[in-house]
């Protein structure tokens, strides 16, 4: 998710944190010293585990480490403990350069915020295609819950008027409403809502807003908890319907196909239309099939072409299925991908984060990419062009599992 996102998501954990201190230590909970260490705590620990670009930046090549070690290995379970280690050693060290004095209850806090903030970024960052591989060294493999867009403006719409009422800064309120509209502007003037849905989210942040002019901070929080379970649920569940519903229909429709892989992840706010790619392997074995296009869940109500507009201007595509547009077809040999990932260190490497594989070839380079990030003109960042014999092969590569591990292996 993005860090706009993962922030406001650190602050709610802030604020609830001290909801409950305030039925035992009132006093404390009052204090602008708890408050702003908490927030603050919760800020900087929801996005630590992102801090992985830094190292990255120090390994070449730079796009292949940043792909293999960004969501790295500061996005598994067992750093946990070190990065929570790492920031409450941060606020230790303000103390004593302070002279600040922690209260046992205000440690405490922190440390639970710390490590509630790192856990959540993890499984947050789960959400979308891009996927983590939280089990390492245990398990390297990934996991996709392909249902999220990585930025999500109903989510902050959603969080942001709790952080207006629950502080009386003047800056910070200035931020949120910026925010606020920022988003809705995102929602409206993108193109990648329709109306109808932009009216439902605009309708949503005000309703809220007048819920938390009325009530108090215990129903502002457990409304946004509500909220945020809702929004969670509707992606969740399309997702889930989308993926079996892609899988069954292919199996009617094309016998002997094997689908390796349905990677969807819907537009922003817009949980009618959602972005597909499959990989499907051919009955023969000897190769594969990418396709990428929209998808509507609601076809009756908005056809798939309405989809695409908000992203293509192409008018040339595949439709087969009411609630489908396939706008790209490619097929490739097995065993030249085989012989690529045997044959190229930098291409072996680059396949431990690619997970709909393709390529292009002249007489020295090849162009390999990943088809989930291709986006037209606008280029593809998994993209990388390679020589057909590197004369240096990569260091420091971690041992994620390939994702396509099912077409390496024959």
């Amino acid at each position: 998710m993005d860090n706009i996102t993962h922030s406001l998501v650190g602050l709610l954990t802030a604020e609830s944190a001290l909801a409950a201190l305030r039925i035992k230590n009132p006093d404390l909970a009052a204090s602008r010293r708890t408050k702003i260490s908490f927030w603050l705590t919760a800020f900087i620990a929801n996005n630590f585990c992102d801090l992985d670009f830094i190292y990255a930046m120090f390994l070449k090549p730079s796009r292949l480490q940043y792909l293999l070690h960004h969501r790295g290995h500061t996005h598994t379970f067992v750093m946990i403990p070190l990065q929570v280690a790492l920031i409450f050693s941060g606020f230790w060290i303000l103390g004593r350069t302070k002279k600040i004095s922690w209260e046992r209850t205000e440690i405490i806090g922190m440390t639970l915020l710390s490590f509630l903030g790192v856990t959540l970024h993890l499984l947050l960052d789960s959400l979308n295609q891009y996927g983590v591989h939280p089990f390492w060294p245990f398990y390297n493999g990934w996991f996709y819950a392909d249902m999220m867009f990585i930025v999500e403006p109903w989510i902050w719409m959603t969080l942001l008027p709790l952080i207006f009422f629950a502080t009386v800064n003047r800056w910070l309120r200035m931020l949120v409403v910026s925010l606020v509209l920022g988003g809705l502007g995102l929602v409206w003037l993108t193109g990648y809502v329709p109306y109808a849905i932009a009216t439902f989210v605009t309708l949503w942040t005000v309703f809220l807003v007048l819920v938390f002019l009325v009530f108090g901070n215990h129903t502002r929080l457990m409304t946004c908890y509500v909220a945020l379970i809702l929004v969670f649920l509707v992606f969740l569940l399309e997702s889930q319907w989308l993926k079996r519903e892609v899988r069954d229909n292919f199996e009617k429709e094309q016998p002997g196909v094997v689908v390796n892989d349905v990677i969807l992840s819907p537009f922003p706010s817009n949980p009618i239309c959602w972005q597909i790619v499959t990989v499907e392997t051919a009955p023969q074995k000897t190769e594969y099939r990418l396709r990428r296009g929209v998808i509507s869940i609601f076809s009756n109500l908005y056809r798939p072409e309405e989809c695409l507009s908000f992203v293509s201007k192409q008018k040339d595509f595949e439709k087969k299925h009411p609630q489908v547009i396939w706008t790209t077809q490619m097929k490739y040999s097995l065993a030249e991908l085989r012989e690529l990932h045997s044959k190229n260190c930098l291409i072996k490497a680059q396949l431990r984060f690619v997970r709909a594989p393709f390529w292009n070839r002249d007489k020295e380079n090849i162009a390999f990419a990943d088809l989930r990030f291709e986006t037209g003109n606008r280029g593809n960042f998994s993209k990388m062009v390679v020589p057909e014999h590197p004369k240096v092969c990569p260091q420091f590569i971690p041992p994620w599992e390939e994702p396509r591990r099912d077409l390496l292996i024959p």
